[in-house]
């Protein structure tokens, strides 16, 4: 269509010319370096109805993309995007507008030259422009439909959905602005294929990493969020690149790991265990009964029965060590806690209760000591205190069930019985009674 205006340039500029001179007077017809004073005023015109057809462009397509995508105000970056998009399509119309006008303003074929491929330029460059923060509201919406669906899939496939559609940009923005400037790709592009052996060479790190986001993508070894070690490096996936994997870790950095290097090393993907193993040794005086030992033992049994995050098919608790100091048990529990805050919390819920059921039983805790025994000889023919090794045979027995039955007394009014605690949520300390911070889950750092 350009090109049918522009071949109808001299009739247009003759008509025009003719009509200055019949309604005008002579001074319309004066000359400025080289240009006359009504052409003068028809470039001022062209230039306003440019900025007119900007401002339109933008206030009409602000409000379609306002009723498209249901602005939210409470939404920063929806509201941020909303004002950058129409901005570029705005300035290309007004470029467009230009690009129409000049041919009917008779300039000189000299200043046309140079004028067409400059507004051409700047066209092109405002299509990019707008095809960058078109890319970034179609990667913004995305994200909203990914956000509501279950498959974490398509939280790894957006962000490169964005960046691939960044690359297409670029790509024809290339061209068409080349195209713009009178540039020959040909010649170019044949010039590259001599040196693509040595292109191929110095490109292979990049294709490793681009089929290992492809590997990423399809082997799903991790997800958004997932809490990861990879080669060392140990943290939650920020997101997933062409290129590149970001991990935040514990201490709040950023690592960027080439994807090349996921194809080869194993990944440990924390979050997708279905138990959260812990072993821990509790330590009592070497003083306590055997009765008092296996009712203790029952009862932490007990209580990794009723726990409501305990894995209830498998665990381990056994006298399990003569230590220097103390008489070792061994408790082993996998908890089913979906993350580790919740894990965190009802450990200590659990722990707490081992404490109240030693405290019931008369059990104490054994603390690194040494003991010194100082010899007397007038009573040590009686020999010291002993513990008996005769008992009833149903003695183990009798104490396992003190155990249970301490252990369903003093947690019968404990909420956790009565309902399942849900997944803990971390609200930030606490001053004056006002909540001061608000932190999202953590892993284990």
């Amino acid at each position: 269509m350009l090109q049918v205006i522009v071949s109808a340039v001299p009739q247009t500029k003759l008509s025009l010319d003719a009509w200055v001179t019949d309604h005008l007077s002579v001074w319309f017809k004066s000359e400025i370096i080289g240009i006359e004073y009504w052409q003068l005023f028809a470039i001022a015109a062209m230039i306003s109805v440019g900025f007119i057809a900007d401002f339109i462009v933008r206030f009409v397509l602000r409000f379609i993309l306002r009723n498209i995508t249901h602005e939210d105000t409470h939404d920063a970056e929806l509201v941020q995007l909303l004002k950058q998009v129409p901005r570029p399509a705005g300035s290309a119309a007004g470029g467009a507008v230009w690009l129409i006008l000049l041919p009917l303003i008779g300039l000189s074929e000299g200043l046309v030259f140079y004028l067409q491929p400059a507004i051409h330029v700047y066209i092109t460059l405002a299509c990019i422009w707008f095809g960058f923060r078109g890319t970034d509201l179609i990667g913004w919406v995305a994200n909203q439909k990914a956000r509501k669906t279950k498959n974490t899939l398509d939280d790894l496939l957006v962000p490169l959905l964005r960046k691939s559609l960044k690359i297409i940009v670029i790509v024809f923005g290339v061209v068409y602005l080349a195209d713009s400037m009178k540039i020959q790709l040909a010649p170019i592009i044949a010039g590259l294929s001599i040196g693509s052996l040595g292109f191929a060479f110095a490109s292979q790190d990049t294709i490793k990493n681009f089929f290992g986001s492809i590997t990423v993508i399809l082997d799903k070894p991790f997800e958004i969020g997932d809490w990861i070690i990879v080669d060392g490096v140990e943290g939650t996936v920020a997101s997933v690149g062409m290129r590149s994997t970001r991990i935040r870790t514990f201490y709040d950095s950023i690592v960027t790991m080439p994807n090349s290097i996921l194809v080869t090393t194993k990944c440990d993907n924390y979050s997708k265990r279905r138990y959260r193993r812990w072993k821990q040794m509790v330590s009592i005086g070497y003083g306590t009964p055997p009765e008092k030992i296996s009712a203790f033992c029952e009862g932490i049994r007990e209580l990794l029965r009723v726990h409501p995050y305990t894995r209830k098919d498998y665990y381990q608790v056994w006298l399990n060590g003569f230590a220097s100091s103390s008489l070792d048990v061994l408790v082993y529990v996998f908890w089913a806690a979906p993350d580790w805050p919740t894990e965190l919390r009802e450990r200590h819920r659990f722990m707490l209760d081992i404490i109240r059921l030693a405290g019931d039983l008369g059990v104490e805790f054994a603390y690194p000591s040494r003991t010194l025994y100082l010899r007397n000889e007038e009573n040590w023919e009686k020999g010291p205190e002993k513990i008996s090794a005769t008992y009833p045979p149903d003695w183990m027995k009798v104490s396992e069930d003190e155990g249970r039955e301490l252990v369903e007394q003093f947690t019968a009014d404990d909420d956790w019985r009565k309902h399942i605690p849900p997944p803990y949520k971390f609200t930030g300390a606490r001053q004056g009674g006002h909540v001061t911070g608000e932190g999202g889950e953590g892993g284990e750092g």
